[in-house]
């Protein structure tokens, strides 16, 4: 059985991913078909681990919020399992993960907008990079109409704080693309250390 590995990088924000190829699909062996499990690093943050279904509900929530931040728009997204809500909260944003286990508290961490980026830019990496044969539980990305984008912003005269963390945003996004990813194949093993500052959604 081939295990793989792969990490995507960015500045405050590491993603890795293990699994096999799946052999019924056609898979090389180095393409990842059949994800095992997964990790996101964020600095000052406690290890975030589950299983495909809950880095599905995380994937819905930050690209969405990401992509109506953007245009503009404030506002909260919960995913489909209710198992993971971002919202804003003042010129950052507020992540809650609720774990799947009985007993244990939601773990709330908040992102800057740098932060933000280099989360989405991750998650961006992993829908295109061909490594990884992956059908994603995501929304559909559809354009969003006037009558949205209007409806939605909120405070259009006391938008001074939001439109200079809109620009910090679209210019750290922007000079990420330029910095090239961490590729290799890695092996990672969990120390004891580590596992006492983890947050698994899994059950």
């Amino acid at each position: 059985m081939i295990n793989l590995s792969y990490r995507l990088d960015q500045n405050s924000s590491s993603l890795e991913l293990a699994g096999m190829p799946d052999v019924s699909n056609g898979d090389s062996e180095a393409t990842i078909g059949i994800l095992f499990s997964w990790t996101l690093k964020i600095i000052g943050c406690p290890l975030l681990e589950g299983e495909k279904e809950h880095l599905d509900n995380l994937m819905q929530v930050i690209l969405q919020y990401s992509r109506s931040y953007v245009s503009g728009i404030r506002k909260t997204f919960i995913s489909n399992k209710k198992i993971v809500t971002i919202s804003p909260f003042g010129n950052t944003h507020k992540l809650l993960l609720k774990s799947t286990r009985k007993g244990v508290k939601p773990l709330e961490i908040i992102l800057d907008d740098s932060e933000l980026s280099d989360i989405t830019r991750c998650f961006d990496l992993l829908r295109f990079d061909p490594r990884f044969n992956i059908r994603w539980d995501i929304n559909k990305e559809e354009p969003f109409s006037k009558k949205y984008i209007h409806t939605n912003i909120t405070n259009p005269k006391n938008n001074s704080n939001f439109l200079y963390a809109l620009i910090v945003f679209f210019i750290t996004s922007t000079f990420l693309l330029l910095i090239p990813t961490n590729n290799k194949f890695e092996l990672r093993e969990t120390s004891s250390s580590n596992t006492d500052s983890s947050q698994t959604l899994s059950d």
